[in-house]
């Protein structure tokens, strides 16, 4: 039995003891798609305020959107359950 548990660690597949979930695959897709948008709107455009309405890239609202949603969710305990 040590035999097997040593041509284990020799490949590297129980030594790192990690597997990367469906879960990392689609969190990491989506980060990918964020930040594509991210980068392809880059023009400037008005934004509304109150009181101001400053021209800001495109970008600033959108990163300012997913922060504010992350938030919101968080403040809110909005959570998945897992079965």
């Amino acid at each position: 039995m040590a035999r097997n548990d040593t041509e284990k660690t020799r490949n590297g597949s129980a030594a790192s003891g990690r597997r990367i979930s469906a879960k990392q695959v689609g969190w990491a897709i989506v980060a990918v798609i964020a930040a594509l948008f991210v980068v392809l709107n880059n023009e400037k455009t008005e934004i509304n305020f109150l009181v101001a309405s400053p021209d800001w890239p495109m970008w600033v609202l959108v990163v300012a959107s997913m922060v504010l949603g992350f938030l919101l969710a968080k403040l809110t305990g909005w959570r998945r359950r897992d079965d």
